[in-house]
């Protein structure tokens, strides 16, 4: 699971890099996974998209 949630946030993370140029902040992001079987790839990837596009698309992240 660590393998797969690094790969794909190694694959993603140039959504959050603008917003963290523009805003200068930084973030800590955790990820947690409860379950008992081991996802596919993609259905990692597609949530780390939505996740990070979310925090890209808002104003305030707190």
């Amino acid at each position: 699971m660590k393998r797969l949630l690094r790969a794909s946030f190694l694959l993603n993370k140039s959504i959050l890099e603008e917003k963290i140029k523009q805003t200068s902040c930084n973030y800590h992001i955790v990820f947690i996974y409860v379950g008992k079987f081991l996802p596919k790839f993609q259905d990692i990837n597609s949530s780390i998209k939505k996740i990070f596009n979310l925090i890209r698309d808002t104003e305030h992240f707190y």
